[in-house]
């Protein structure tokens, strides 16, 4: 049922981003994440024209310690290497844009997202 006004929730996950990452595979990821960037645009532009969606991008967590090295977006290569196939420690960023996108700069544990965005809802 439509409630005009009600508002949503969407999740959109990039999970194969990390299994590009377990895999060690550069081209994976790189294909994964231009797939993810391409629903974050969409996601980005409904914002703008509603003026009253936020929108949220993070990971739950890094996979591989992927470093690059050197590339070139024009030729479409990108030389990296790996510190290992699993998650590591390292910390992942949170995006945001739109109503209430301050409340989610700064560094804190990945869990607290959820209570940021249950009192931006005012639950």
């Amino acid at each position: 049922k439509n409630h005009e006004g009600a508002g949503f929730f969407l999740m959109v996950e990039g999970s194969q981003i990390d299994w590009g990452g377990h895999a060690n595979d550069v081209g994976y990821i790189c294909g994964e994440v231009l797939d993810l960037d391409k629903a974050i645009g969409q996601a980005l532009k409904f914002a703008v024209q509603d003026k009253n969606t936020l929108v949220i991008v993070t990971a739950d967590h890094e996979t591989s310690g992927l470093s690059l090295h050197d590339g070139n977006f024009e030729k479409g290569y990108v030389k990296a290497s790996f510190t290992r196939n699993d998650h590591t420690g390292v910390m992942v960023p949170v995006y945001a844009f739109g109503p209430g996108a301050k409340e989610f700069q700064g560094f804190y544990e990945n869990t607290v997202i959820f209570q940021k965005m249950i009192k931006l809802f005012g639950f």
